[in-house]
């Protein structure tokens, strides 16, 4: 009776043991990740972003006759303003927050200079600066390069496709700071006709340079995609690609061509339809679990 009573105690005990064993470490009712975050990780994260950009400047060209206001073409070396593009840099830093497994929020704080530039031919008339005398006609080329810079900030949604992949979705607003310069380059071969005034940097080139307070304000969408490898504990190194669309409404401008008066006439070129878009490649620098 008393070896019946002592198995029977032993037993009782085994059991409650098993009992609270189980409870404490899969508690009834709860899943093993009872965290609100993807991978139980807290939901902040803060990064660093740094890259070059490829700008791309786009634009209708329109001729008219200066006189008739009918529809032409010309041979202007204003035409390059059909299309200009450039590489310039950006930097900032981004804040990030989880809302569950599939879904964030990503905002981003730039540094963004723009920066393009292109060439074209024409022709141009030369004349006496003194007496107008008609000299010929040359064929020269005009390099244009634009640069300014924003502060851009671009608040999207981050859609994860597994724990590396993810893309960003979101409007883009950029504010103009400092100053936009301008840089316009006239070259030619060298022949009896000369470049003369002020703006002649030798017999064969002339330059004009033209500086303003940018106060600019653009909007544009942006679409990214980012892939992250973790480098450390909490913290990952992701390369990002995003496309900055321009959706800003530019007014119309007009350029009279001066330079054609006496081979083609008085003309008149408007601008229409100005876009500027952005291709950005970015290293991030994610510290995460804040």
């Amino acid at each position: 009776m008393k070896k019946i009573v002592l198995i029977t105690v032993a037993a009782c005990l085994m059991t409650m043991s098993s009992y609270s064993q189980e409870d404490v470490l899969r508690p009834k009712g709860r899943s093993d990740d009872s965290s609100p975050t993807k991978s139980g990780k807290r939901p902040w994260a803060l990064g660093l972003e740094g890259g070059l950009s490829y700008n791309k400047y786009g634009a209708d060209l329109n001729w008219r006759d200066g006189i008739t206001g009918e529809s032409t073409t010309a041979n202007s070396v204003y035409n390059v303003f059909e299309s200009l593009s450039g590489l310039s840099p950006h930097i900032g830093f981004f804040v990030d927050y989880d809302i569950d497994k599939t879904f964030g929020i990503h905002v981003k704080f730039l540094y963004n200079q723009f920066k393009y530039s292109n060439n074209s031919d024409g022709i141009v008339d030369f004349f006496d600066a003194s007496s107008t005398v008609y000299l010929g006609t040359e064929i020269v080329n005009l390099e244009v390069e634009d640069k300014f810079s924003f502060f851009s900030f671009d608040p999207s949604l981050r859609i994860n496709a597994n724990e590396q992949l993810y893309f960003l979705v979101g409007p883009s607003f950029n504010y103009g700071i400092g100053t936009r310069t301008g840089q316009f380059d006239f070259t030619k071969e060298d022949t009896d006709i000369n470049f003369v005034g002020p703006n002649a940097t030798s017999d064969n080139s002339s330059s004009v340079s033209a500086s303003q307070d940018f106060k600019s304000t653009r909007y544009g969408i942006n679409l990214g995609v980012g892939y992250k490898f973790e480098i450390a504990n909490n913290i990952y190194l992701a390369p990002q690609l995003n496309y900055n669309m321009d959706i800003t409404s530019y007014n119309d401008q007009e350029i009279f061509n001066d330079n054609q008066s006496f081979t083609e006439g008085p003309k008149v070129l408007t601008v229409s339809n100005e876009t500027i878009n952005q291709l950005r490649f970015s290293i991030t620098l994610w510290f995460e679990n804040l």
